[in-house]
């Protein structure tokens, strides 16, 4: 089992303003609060992102990625950007190294309905919200390299970029991961609109962000290549949607 409470204390390190949009329930009837931190941007007009870890308990590089990004120094994307980020959606899971919740329900399927907690509540605290640009991080078990999914509304697609960057990393997955998702170039898959809005990032797609990536690392690699490999995603799309020519 690992200790959540480091991912508290580590936010409270940082300093900054955190809010707690929701308590998740477990079997053991403990609660776990799901953590949200805003950084505001310097400028009057900035963009906003979302970034997102956790959503599955079995999959820490996301929720290490995000914790990482909020600790480091990011005052120059600061001048273009405010971000919100959720870095553990699924406290249960990250706790207990499993992919679902305490009542085994895999989040990333729930966003259509109400019923699920974690879900309910992230769908909740964003409300009306709109984002530039939203970013998912995940791994796969399966894997040996990275592959990622992007969805954008005017599809001027980004993903052969971010590929390119990510591959000072690590490899490409040679394997086709078997969604219903057409290949826009090796290792880069479009959010398939056969998915609905069931899973966070095409929700997030549908009501809440233009732009939306879903990073996928394998969990073969050494925890910090895989967290280099999101934050390298991140950036590099950051570095992209910042040049005004691209939006």
């Amino acid at each position: 089992m690992r200790d959540y409470t480091e991912i508290t204390e580590r936010l409270i390190n940082l300093e900054l303003p955190i809010e707690c949009i929701g308590n998740v329930h477990a079997k053991e009837n403990l609660n776990w609060p799901i953590h949200q931190i805003h950084l505001a941007s310097s400028r009057d007009t900035p963009q906003s992102v979302l970034i997102t870890g956790g959503v599955h308990g079995d999959e820490p590089a996301g929720v290490e990625a995000a914790l990482q990004f909020l600790e480091r120094d990011n005052t120059e994307f600061l001048k273009q950007f405010s971000f919100t980020i959720i870095p553990c959606v699924n406290p249960y899971g990250y706790v207990h190294n499993t992919r679902e919740t305490h009542d085994d329900i895999d989040i990333n399927r729930s966003f259509e309905t109400d019923s699920v907690a974690e879900a309910a509540i992230v769908k909740k605290v964003l409300g009306q919200t709109q984002f530039s640009f939203a970013i998912d991080f995940h791994e796969d078990y399966d894997a040996t390299g990275f592959y990622l999914y992007e969805g954008r509304r005017d599809e001027k697609y980004i993903g052969p970029e971010l590929a390119t960057a990510a591959k000072a990393i690590g490899p490409v997955d040679p394997e086709d991961p078997g969604e219903d998702a057409p290949n826009l170039v090796e290792g880069v898959y479009k959010v398939a609109t056969e998915w609905g809005t069931q899973g966070l990032a095409p929700y997030l797609l549908h009501f809440h962000s233009k732009h939306v990536i879903i990073s996928e690392t394998p969990t073969v690699w050494q925890l910090e290549q895989r967290v280099a490999l999101h934050l390298t995603i991140l950036d590099t799309a950051l570095d992209i949607i910042s040049d005004p020519k691209i939006n």
